[in-house]
């Protein structure tokens, strides 16, 4: 049986709820989150970034840009690595549950 929220059709809807919210100061030098502990997190950056799940971020990486909300599927211990081609700002990693 079914615990997820339920659509007018009493079809299942898949949702998260927002949990930590860490605040990363990014730059043209790489910086990364904490060490990450559920299996999705919330990205969204106050200015253009380039991030990595799977090591240090470079401006090769994927690329995120300024006001943009990505999902990520993470594991436990991941971190994930932030880096500008320039600019400073911020990147808000939100953790779902």
């Amino acid at each position: 049986m079914s615990i997820l929220a339920k659509d007018v059709n009493s079809y299942a809807i898949q949702c998260l709820r927002h949990s930590t919210t860490e605040k990363v100061t990014v730059g043209g030098t790489a910086a990364s989150s904490s060490a990450i502990v559920n299996r999705v997190v919330r990205v969204v950056a106050d200015t253009d970034v380039f991030f990595s799940v799977v090591g240090t971020a470079t401006t090769s990486s994927c690329y995120l840009p300024q006001g943009s909300v990505e999902f990520i599927h993470t594991y436990t211990g991941d971190t994930i690595s932030f880096i500008t081609s320039g600019a400073s700002g911020n990147v808000y990693v939100t953790e779902m549950i």
